[in-house]
């Protein structure tokens, strides 16, 4: 694991549930919400943003469109909280809760509008990291590339060709080594691998993804996103600074 990574996690958390609990407390104390319903809705607010962000991460790997998952995100952050107060309050007391609505309405509002500017910022930054991370070449380079990959499995160890490596897919500080005879967790981190592979054979074309390049069946477009599919039918989208990458490797 690496510590910065930790330390990106432990402080995206208290953001979230700082953002969350001021949230709640500047519209609840409003209408004078108890202290625990305060704390309450404060943590929904912020187990709906952890949610809608996770979920919004897994479907941008698998092409989602940017406008669709900001939609469902600005839509998830006002409309979820509400609905569970609404379950939650007899109806004469969310009467009292309804004149505050709007209020909450332009608060998610802003929260969306902070999402989409860091999101912009980590795709600008996506864009730029292969260039600066890409090593440069050298004439009499002699380097060697591993064959194998080792991963705990079971009680045992499992010896994996890279060569039957389909792709290798980030999950957190781990990451799925897949091949067309199963998948395994290992505790690795994507930069590091994309260093020590083979950048002739394994080619990083999305934050999430490193693929075997032999392993592609073929490139399609969708939409105005491009996507890679793999010899065993499985597709996975390329972002822009990943498909300039791809070109290289395959010299086209």
């Amino acid at each position: 694991m690496e510590r910065s990574g930790k330390y990106k996690i432990t402080i995206t958390t208290g953001i979230v549930l700082l953002t969350a609990l001021l949230f709640a407390y500047l519209t609840g104390s409003i209408i004078s919400f108890a202290w625990y319903e305060i704390l309450a809705d404060g943590f929904i607010i912020a187990a709906c943003m952890t949610g809608l962000g996770l979920f919004i991460y897994k479907m941008d790997a698998y092409g989602m469109p940017s406008y669709v998952q900001s939609m469902i995100f600005c839509a998830g952050i006002a409309g979820i909280p509400l609905l569970i107060i609404y379950l939650y309050l007899d109806p004469a007391a969310f009467r009292v809760f309804i004149p505050i609505i709007p209020l909450r309405t332009f608060i998610s509002g802003l929260i969306c509008l902070i999402f989409l500017f860091l999101r912009k910022a980590g795709i600008a930054n996506q864009t730029n990291e292969p260039h600066s991370e890409k090593p440069a070449p050298g004439p009499l380079s002699t380097k060697k590339y591993p064959d194998k990959i080792l991963v705990r499995s079971g009680t045992g160890i499992k010896v994996i060709p890279v060569g039957d490596l389909l792709y290798i897919q980030a999950d957190g500080d781990y990451v799925w080594l897949v091949a067309k005879d199963g998948k395994w967790l290992k505790e690795e981190t994507m930069k590091h691998l994309q260093e020590t592979l083979s950048p002739t054979q394994f080619v990083r074309i999305h934050r999430s993804f490193i693929v075997n390049v032999s392993k592609i069946s073929r490139i399609e477009r969708y939409g105005q996103q491009q996507l890679i599919i793999l010899t065993n039918g499985e597709s996975i989208r390329i972002s822009a600074s990943g498909y300039r990458t791809l070109k290289e490797a395959l010299g086209f």
